[in-house]
């Protein structure tokens, strides 16, 4: 049994955000399956998205939205319309912003087997949670709020990987993330933040022990 460390970086093309993950797990290759051997690690990653709308004082526009559910494209419409919505004058610019910060913890288990020389492939997947934590400030009427969740995050990955040394290997490949609704409450209500899925392009290493 050896075990091994990693660190990758990649790209949410839904999400339009980096995301940053580090891993350690085992591998022993006594454990094969069809050909392919087996590793199993716990991962935890890092993915954040924030941003900030100014009011138009000649704005005009009808009742904002009124959903209970909604996803991040929906919270942003939302809040570009809070802020044109309450700016009252040209002297007075209302600001909206937020804040999203989603954690997750999944543990995986990942088949890689030898292609040509040093050039390896890898298939995989796991299932864990998500912490999502939400924070909207205004100075408006509404305030500001903040809220958190956790929430069941499940993934699918594969990619190549290559051979620097025995012990160093680097690899690129593609994820396929998936999280369930965050339940989130502020500004004395109660709403659903839609996560649903995602995909992941990503680099990263790994040093076996």
């Amino acid at each position: 049994m050896s075990w091994f460390a990693g660190a990758s970086v990649g790209y949410l093309t839904e999400l339009e955000e980096p995301m940053y993950n580090l891993h350690v797990g085992v591998t022993n290759s006594c454990w094969m399956l069809g050909g392919w051997n087996v590793g199993l690690f716990a991962e935890v990653g890092y993915t954040q998205k924030d941003e900030s709308y100014t009011g138009r004082p000649d704005f005009q526009n009808g009742p904002g939205p009124t959903s209970s559910s909604f996803d991040v494209d929906a919270m942003g419409k939302a809040l570009q319309w809070a802020a044109d919505e309450y700016t009252p004058s040209i002297t007075s610019i209302a600001t909206a912003s937020y804040d999203l910060d989603i954690i997750p913890i999944t543990l995986n288990v990942k088949f890689e087997r030898a292609l040509s020389g040093n050039l390896n492939a890898y298939i995989g997947g796991g299932i864990g949670a998500a912490l999502v934590d939400l924070d909207i400030s205004t100075n408006t009427q509404f305030g500001s709020a903040s809220d958190s969740d956790w929430v069941f995050v499940g993934q699918v990955f594969g990619g190549l990987s290559y051979n620097v040394t025995p012990a160093f290997e680097v690899y690129g490949g593609v994820r396929w993330i998936y999280m369930s609704d965050a339940d989130l409450s502020g500004f004395n209500n109660s709403a659903t933040l839609e996560l649903g899925s995602d995909c992941l392009i990503e680099l990263g290493a790994r040093y076996k022990f």
